[in-house]
């Protein structure tokens, strides 16, 4: 009992030295931009973040739930310039399932022994209409490092609890492409938001309705075989 109740005392204190640091951030620390609308009715934003990787708390998210965002979501996707990622973002909770994409090479690397299908980095939006690859690799800085082919496209659900980091992409150097003369600059307007799932390889991959829980309350996502993926072009030519 005394060991128990000494450990909510540090998460307490804990808890209250963020609140307080928070308090004393300017205004500006926050991320500004709207959320897509294709999404902004199915989640809450729980946190925001800058690129001095300053948490801005909200009333509805849990200290555990900081705790994950700050070991996690934000180590893993908000990087320097130059580095790709995000600059800066937000977390938001799942509250309503919502379909998420992915463009990824349908080969498969030698080295991994399997394509790029699942990773952590996705949007809320397929490529448009007309977009070409090259239109797509500079609107979401892509290496062709990262992704030589983007000609397949696969449709995923997001469930409820998810949490996800949203945010405008970090630029791309040369160095960080590892391609001479090939670098993207930073979406600096904020149009073109993108989708960060930590942990990708731990959550299921079995499609699922909205309303049936999954045993472990940890898998998240849902996605079809490969064998139904469309391809990019498919999405360009509008069919």
């Amino acid at each position: 009992m005394t060991q128990n109740r000494a450990i909510r005392c540090i998460a307490h204190r804990a808890a209250l030295a963020l609140s307080v640091f928070v308090l004393m951030l300017p205004a500006a620390a926050q991320a500004d931009f709207p959320l897509p609308r294709e999404i902004r009715d199915r989640v809450e934003v729980i946190s925001t973040f800058d690129a001095k990787q300053v948490l801005i708390p909200t009333e509805k998210a849990t200290f555990v739930e900081q705790q994950h965002v700050a070991t996690n979501l934000i180590s893993s996707a908000l990087k320097p310039e130059g580095k790709g990622g995000v600059y800066e973002g937000k977390i938001v909770k799942v509250k309503q399932a919502f379909p998420i994409f992915r463009v990824y090479t349908k080969r498969v690397n030698p080295q991994t022994g399997r394509n790029n299908r699942f990773g952590g980095w996705w949007t809320s939006l397929p490529p448009g209409k007309g977009m070409t690859t090259i239109e797509y690799r500079k609107r979401y800085e892509i290496c062709d490092s990262f992704n030589p082919d983007l000609d397949r496209v696969v449709q995923c659900r997001i469930y409820p609890g998810a949490l996800l980091l949203i945010g405008p992409g970090q630029s791309v150097d040369e160095s960080t492409c590892g391609k001479a003369g090939e670098s993207y600059t930073a979406d600096s307007g904020k149009e073109n938001l993108q989708l960060y799932l930590f942990e990708m390889y731990s959550h299921s991959f079995t499609i699922r309705d909205d309303q049936t829980p999954l045993p472990d309350i940890e898998h998240y996502i849902g996605c079809p075989v490969e064998a139904v993926d469309r391809s990019f072009d498919g999405y360009s030519d509008g069919k």
